[in-house]
């Protein structure tokens, strides 16, 4: 037998697919989404340099449906319940909230974990996006107000197929978004908008979650977090 010589592992090396080999094993369907939270995953900082590239750096672009090329159009939606603002926010006339129309990951095609999510909220507000700087994550009860079984948007993984569901007015969103809410033992929750629940993850970290940010303001959200 012809033995094949390689180069010794790293321990980042070998964590890391052994990572990758876990993530494998439990994507289907995202159950681990009920008690975890997701995939961990090593920043590459090449990101940072090329936030208008539509690459995936974490995963190589095999996040299929966000990596492919934009449309020229804006996401549309036949629900009156949704008004466009035209100014890169959508209102939801239901429950008065005003949200961020493309989350974090569809701009910066990176993912980001709860610490990182407060500065990229300070930016918002810093910035005045949309026209307003009181912008906050939102809880675990107001994402859930999006998750609508009738609407279906594909988020296609490597060879898994999945469906989102969430309105199109928000274009081809990304899985699972952090909350406002904290949990024990440096933990904050998050939403899955493919099973439509909720699930916990470490905060920080030089890992990353399966997890990005769809802004919010307006209603109590601030306060319904502390409760």
């Amino acid at each position: 037998m012809v033995r094949i010589k390689t180069q010794k592992e790293s321990p980042t090396a070998r964590a890391g697919i052994l990572v990758l080999a876990a993530a494998l094993w439990v994507w289907p369907g995202l159950g681990w989404a009920d008690e975890g939270a997701g995939v961990a995953v090593t920043h590459n900082p090449a990101a940072e340099k090329a936030k208008e590239d539509q690459t995936d750096y974490e995963f190589g672009g095999q996040i299929l449906t966000l990596t492919e090329p934009r449309a020229d159009s804006a996401p549309t939606s036949s629900n009156a319940q949704f008004q466009d603002n035209k100014n890169g926010t959508v209102t939801d006339l239901k429950t008065k909230l005003v949200w961020e129309q493309i989350d974090s990951y569809q701009s910066r095609k990176q993912w980001i974990n709860w610490n990182e999510a407060q500065d990229y909220i300070r930016e918002l507000n810093e910035k005045k996006f949309g026209g307003a700087d009181n912008w906050r994550l939102p809880t675990r009860e107001e994402l859930a107000t999006l998750f609508d079984e009738k609407q279906s948007i594909p988020w296609n993984y490597y060879w898994t197929k999945n469906e989102l569901h969430i309105d199109p007015i928000f274009g081809k969103s990304h899985c699972c978004y952090w909350t406002s809410e904290e949990a024990k033992g440096d933990m904050a929750w998050g939403y899955n908008f493919i099973r439509g629940k909720a699930y916990l993850s470490m905060k920080g970290g030089i890992q990353k979650s399966l997890s990005v940010i769809r802004a919010v303001r307006g209603g109590n959200g601030s306060e319904m977090a502390n409760k």
